[in-house]
Formats: structure tokens, C-alpha cells, sequence
């Protein structure tokens, strides 16, 4: 479960655009819906850190624009691995997201 959970922290890192698809905006903090995570967007950069446990930084990584909407790309500092996820907007502060490995998960962005 928790290397599910910290695939879909890291997989918000994106290749580097500041808007997302459809020109929304994806900077700043963003919170897993199941409240495991928030993920910190800024530049084409992003960190995460889980909500319970006060660790830092599980996932580090890059977004950009993908074809449909958001593309990240992040390492998994847990499991040391690459991770991917294609994310798309459902509303203007609410991301869906299906990860190249786990659980489809969902953000909404902190204002």
C-alpha cells in the first residue's frame, strides 16, 4: 500500500510547463483526495510529502504538458524508482491521474 501511495506522490512531477491542459493553472500545492500526500508544484519541479507521517519529501519530479493534459515524471525516493502518470483535469482545481504503475488518484489543489 505504501509503495502504491508513494508512486502517486512522486507522479506528480511533471516536464516542466506551468499550466496545464487547457491553459489550467498546475503551480502550487495540490492534496491526494485519500489524504495521503501533498504535492508541491513550481517551475516544472514538484516534491510530495505524505500528510500522516510528517516525512518530508517522498517524490521528487518534473511536469509538463502532455497530449491531454498533464505529464509526470518523478522518482520514487521510497523505492528508488522512475515513475510516470498521465493526468487530467476533471475541473479546474481537481486532477485525475493514472500512474504507468499502482492506483489511479485523484488532487485537489490547495488555495
Amino acid at each position: 500500500m505504501r509503495a502504491i501511495l508513494t508512486s502517486c506522490i512522486v507522479a506528480l512531477g511533471l516536464a516542466g510547463c506551468q499550466m496545464g491542459g487547457g491553459g489550467q493553472p498546475i503551480e502550487g500545492n495540490w492534496a491526494s483526495d485519500d489524504g495521503v500526500f501533498i504535492a508541491t508544484f513550481q517551475n516544472g519541479a514538484f516534491s510530495s510529502r505524505l500528510t500522516g507521517t510528517g516525512e518530508t519529501v517522498v517524490a521528487d519530479g518534473r511536469y509538463g504538458r502532455g497530449t491531454g493534459g498533464i505529464q509526470l515524471e518523478w522518482t520514487s525516493i521510497a523505492l528508488n524508482e522512475r515513475r510516470s502518470a498521465e493526468c487530467t483535469f476533471l475541473a479546474p482545481q481537481r486532477l485525475s491521474c493514472a500512474p504507468s504503475v499502482g492506483q489511479t488518484f485523484t488532487m485537489t489543489k490547495v488555495v
